[in-house]
């Protein structure tokens, strides 16, 4: 398993959180069902959940150029840009 970092910026605000995972794929899942559940962001938390899961499994999470073990999703949630940006993180004990 791998702890992946993921920091979104969405409407202003810069959000941190990590996760256990197999893959990146699966830490984005589970982000966003945590999104979901704690609704993180008010109102429209199930919406940047929703449409970060759309961008990052259906289309696929998108390397970060020049980047290993960096990528990203995105969303439009009521005008505003959620930018999802995913890396693999050592862990240092």
């Amino acid at each position: 398993m791998n702890l992946y970092t993921m920091v979104l910026d969405f409407h202003g605000g810069t959000y941190i959180s990590q996760f256990d995972a197999d893959t990146a794929a699966d830490a984005v899942a589970a982000w966003c069902r945590e999104l979901q559940d704690e609704q993180l962001l008010g109102e429209v938390s199930s919406d940047v959940a929703e449409g970060i899961m759309i961008d990052a499994i259906e289309n696929r999470l998108v390397e970060v150029d020049g980047l290993h073990g960096a990528w990203c999703a995105a969303a439009t949630v009521e005008g505003n840009l959620a930018l999802l940006n995913v890396i693999i993180t050592q862990r240092v004990d």
